[in-house]
């Protein structure tokens, strides 16, 4: 795959993001529930090399109970639409912080309109320490435009043709 590829690639995937966001509601029901969910990582980057997308969002710990009872929420939106929530897992990392730090988690698949497999993590972080994640997302969105993007999406992409993928 060459650089116009990788780059066609990266837009092509973004594009399919942001109409299953927006088609299947999953993005203004998060946006009614917990308010500011905002698209990060790759999806976010512009940067993506599969059907993945990072959402994060501020929640606090004592509406971990309102945040368990989001995907069936996330599952009656897409059904709406049909589509059909496939896989979910639950964490309440303010129990046992996850090294990414304490927060609320939802890892969802389901499939698009096109049929195409779909990974979403959704955290929900504490408000404070969300609003740093959005500073530290800011830099890094101006750094990466200084960057050689197509060097990051070879290497992305070399990566995941790796036996011991674990994701990037």
């Amino acid at each position: 795959m060459d650089a116009e590829q990788r780059a066609h690639l990266a837009e092509e995937l973004r594009e399919e993001a942001r109409l299953l966001l927006v088609g299947s509601g999953i993005i203004e029901l998060l946006n009614a529930r917990f308010g500011q969910a905002m698209v990060t990582g790759s999806a976010g980057y512009d940067l993506m090399t599969w059907r993945d997308i990072d959402i994060h969002m501020p929640c606090d710990a004592d509406r971990w109970q309102e945040w368990a009872g989001l995907a069936g929420e996330i599952a009656g939106a897409l059904a709406d639409r049909g589509l059909t929530l496939h896989m979910a897992t639950f964490r309440n990392d303010y129990l046992e912080p996850h090294p990414l730090g304490a927060g609320l988690y939802w890892g969802i698949e389901l499939r698009d309109f096109a049929d195409n497999p779909w990974k979403c993590n959704i955290w929900g972080w504490d408000p404070f320490d969300f609003a740093v994640r959005q500073a530290r997302d800011a830099n890094l969105r101006a750094d990466l435009d200084r960057c050689d993007r197509d060097l990051i999406l070879r290497l992305k992409h070399e990566a995941r043709s790796r036996p011991d993928y674990y994701g990037v």
